[in-house]
């Protein structure tokens, strides 16, 4: 699972009893770019991203890792 905002990509890994989120700069063809801008993990997902936003100081990966609404 992932979630895109401008030029980052966020993305759930499940693993056994808990949850790897990273972050990770695209290049201008959908590739990362360059190694993780932030990785964590957590009993759940939202416990991987909350600590994945306690890891980082950087704004536009923090806004990146707020949980959007999908409508």
């Amino acid at each position: 699972m992932s979630n895109h905002h401008a030029n980052l990509r966020v993305r759930f890994y499940p693993g056994h009893d808990e949850w790897t989120c990273i972050v990770q700069r695209m290049d201008a063809d959908g590739m990362p770019d360059g190694d993780d801008l932030v990785s964590a993990v957590g009993a759940t997902k939202d416990e991987a991203r909350d600590n994945a936003i306690a890891k980082t100081d950087d704004l536009e990966v923090r806004e990146a890792l707020k949980p959007h609404d999908v409508h």
